[in-house]
């Protein structure tokens, strides 16, 4: 870190979230941290995302046609300041003073590269407990390994490249990639945002997707490992 204050890029990606966008801006708006970037990529929504956004100064709105999450991502990075890069899902609730420890864990060690934390899940009013909600999930902060409650130096994606938008479980892919290249990363004990679980979560036909999808990260970080087993043998 080059000083006591570094600034954090915040991306969020979003497509269609009228419902839930202005009160996830105003949960990261209200974190007592400074001074933070926060950088909307709205991902080709054709509701009234983007009016509401722009009643934001204090966001940078960028537009994009609809080229799924990994891509809305991989635009808030490229267009980002940071040095330290945290991200946002448009119907989630930002806990207060994330950026606080985050920044202050990040400085106290300094050879981490990335960090993930807890989540609290809840229910939106109107909705039933899905059946692949654990009932404990709802009663206290639990362990999460998503983008929701990733944070990362620029560093670590200079070193580990950008999310990849051509597979499903994009998060998961660039953790996977992030721990073959060695990077070290932590967990907080703190809870760094509520997560939102609603209509448009998961479905059964999600759930058979993401499968599939892990399946596929597992036999490509394999078959990246054999390669470079062979380049060292070579």
């Amino acid at each position: 870190m080059n000083s006591t204050h570094p600034l954090v890029s915040v991306i969020m990606p979003m497509h269609n979230c009228e419902t839930y966008v202005g009160q996830a801006l105003e949960s990261i708006l209200r974190d007592g941290y400074r001074p933070f970037e926060v950088i909307a990529v709205d991902d080709g929504s054709s509701d009234n995302t983007a009016q509401i956004i722009r009643q934001y100064e204090n966001v940078r709105y960028v537009y994009q046609d609809n080229e799924g999450v990994a891509s809305a991502r991989n635009k808030g990075i490229s267009l980002s300041r940071g040095e330290i890069i945290a991200f946002m899902d448009c119907d989630d609730i930002w806990l207060p003073d994330r950026l606080t420890v985050t920044v202050r864990f990040f400085q106290q060690h300094p050879g981490i590269g990335y960090v993930l934390a807890k989540q609290m899940m809840f229910i939106e009013p109107g909705f039933d407990v899905p059946a692949w909600v654990k009932p404990e999930w709802l009663e206290w902060p639990q362990d999460a390994s998503n983008t929701a409650v990733l944070a990362s130096r620029r560093t670590t994606f200079d070193r580990v490249g950008l999310f990849n938008s051509d597979i499903g479980g994009e998060d998961t892919e660039w953790l996977v990639r992030a721990s073959e290249a060695g990077v070290p990363m932590a967990r907080l004990q703190e809870a760094v945002v509520r997560k939102r679980i609603h209509g448009g979560n998961l479905s059964i036909k999600m759930l058979g997707m993401r499968k599939n999808n892990l399946m596929r990260i597992a036999r490509e970080s394999i078959h990246r490992q054999q390669e470079k087993k062979g380049n060292h043998e070579g």
